[in-house]
């Protein structure tokens, strides 16, 4: 039911992606924020008190179009298992054309499938080719080897290490952040994506052309600004 009240804005082999909404509140709070395993590799800290202060944040998202409140969030949903977790575009700059990349799966099972590679090719697609930017950049956590490992093949570079720049109150300790970038160029040019594109997304991504849209679904307005618009 989701995934028609939202609309899908991005379609692979197996999976899709669309904006969370408030009715995803309990599915969140039970597979996300309550599981502490998946909160320390996607967002340490944020643990909201109930399934209400969730879809009041979502309910908010909603309201706003993300180039206004500089996050925009999506929903992983696989065409058999459902909802298997979150990617995010977040402290987006219109000016620097610039944002976060942020994703997680829910069940460990399903990061040791192709999963989180397959939906973060759809995410860089729409960060370059939908949404202009100029620039993307991620970070992980220094236990989180297996992300860091993930942003490294596909052709994020290591742009340095903050020391001790986050609180982990779950171990009362400091961790550090490893900061990964690319830009525009660095994906156009990265060799390793268009064949792993081609596989998953059934087309080159790191070419310049439009995004396809699902035919089942209404396509959003984008606008070639590096801005986040929909009809």
């Amino acid at each position: 039911m989701n995934s028609i009240l939202a609309p899908t804005l991005h379609q692979g082999r197996s999976l899709f992606l669309r904006r969370t909404i408030p009715s995803d509140a309990p599915l969140l709070y039970q597979r996300a924020y309550q599981n502490l395993e998946f909160m320390r590799l996607f967002r340490l800290n944020d643990r909201p008190a109930d399934v209400e202060e969730v879809r009041s944040r979502l309910e908010n998202l909603q309201q706003q179009p993300p180039d206004s409140i500089g996050y925009l969030e999506l929903m992983i949903v696989h065409q058999q298992h459902g909802a298997i977790g979150m990617v995010a575009l977040s402290d987006y700059a219109a000016l620097h054309r610039r944002a976060e990349f942020l994703i997680g799966l829910f069940d460990e099972d399903h990061r040791h499938a192709s999963y989180g590679l397959e939906a973060s090719l759809m995410t860089l697609d729409l960060a370059f080719n939908a949404y202009a930017l100029n620039r993307v950049y991620a970070y992980t956590y220094a236990y989180n080897q297996p992300a860091q490992k993930g942003l490294t093949s596909l052709g994020f570079l290591l742009e340095g290490v903050l020391v001790e720049h986050v609180f982990d109150r779950s171990t009362e300790r400091f961790v550090n952040l490893h900061c990964y970038g690319m830009t525009g160029q660095q994906f156009r040019q990265a060799q390793r994506l268009a064949p792993l594109s081609k596989r998953l997304l059934k087309r080159d991504i790191t070419q310049p052309t439009p995004v396809p849209q699902p035919q089942t679904t209404p396509p959003p307005q984008f606008i070639k600004s590096g801005t986040f618009r929909w009809s």
